[in-house]
C-alpha cells in the first residue's frame, strides 16, 4: 500500500519520457473507468512522442514519480494556447493519480510545478477541463491551490468507430 507522501522530496516531477507509455496508460485506464474520458488506448500510443518536451512547443506531459521506488504514480499534460481574444491560457489536461496515492499530496506537487511552468510562459491564466460528473471533493481541493469553476461546456460526442 502506498504511504503518504511526507514532502516534495519524495516525488520527482520530470518530463514524459517514452519508457513512461504504460505506466501512463494504466493511470488513464483507471480515470476512464471513472469518468469517461473517451480513452482510445491506439490514439494514446500514437501520440506518445508528442508528450515529450520540445523546445518553442508549448506543450509537455509532467510525470510524478517515486523517488525511492522509480513508481510512475501522478500524469499531466499542459499545454499554453493564445485564444481568439489574444489571451495566453495554460490548460491542464489528462490529469490523474494513482488510485492508492490519491490524497496523498502527489497531485498537488505535480499541480503546483505545473503552475510554476505555466507562469514562466506568460500564461495569464490556466484551465482545468473536468467531467460533468467529477467527485466535488476535487473540486474542493483544486479550489485551495486558487482554482475556481468559471465555465460549463457541453458536449456531444460522435460515433466515430469503424462500423
Amino acid at each position: 500500500m502506498a504511504e503518504k507522501i511526507k514532502n516534495e522530496d519524495e516525488i520527482i516531477i520530470r518530463n514524459y519520457r517514452t519508457s513512461d507509455y504504460e505506466a501512463t496508460l494504466e493511470i488513464l485506464k483507471e480515470l476512464n473507468e471513472k469518468y469517461d474520458i473517451g480513452l482510445k488506448e491506439e490514439q494514446w500510443r500514437q501520440s506518445s512522442g508528442l508528450r515529450q518536451f520540445k523546445p518553442n512547443l508549448k506543450r509537455i506531459t509532467l510525470i510524478g514519480e517515486v523517488k525511492a521506488t522509480g513508481e510512475v504514480v501522478a500524469m499531466g499534460m499542459l499545454e499554453a494556447v493564445r485564444n481568439s481574444l489574444g489571451k495566453y491560457i495554460g490548460y491542464l489536461d489528462n490529469w490523474s493519480t494513482k488510485k492508492e496515492y490519491i490524497g496523498k499530496h502527489v497531485g498537488k506537487i505535480l499541480a503546483e510545478r505545473a503552475i510554476q511552468i505555466l507562469e514562466s510562459w506568460g500564461c495569464e491564466s490556466i484551465r482545468i477541463n473536468m467531467g460533468y460528473n467529477v467527485d466535488k471533493k476535487i473540486i474542493n481541493v483544486i479550489g485551495k491551490i486558487g482554482f475556481k469553476p468559471v465555465l460549463i461546456v457541453l458536449e456531444k460526442r460522435f460515433d466515430t468507430e469503424e462500423k
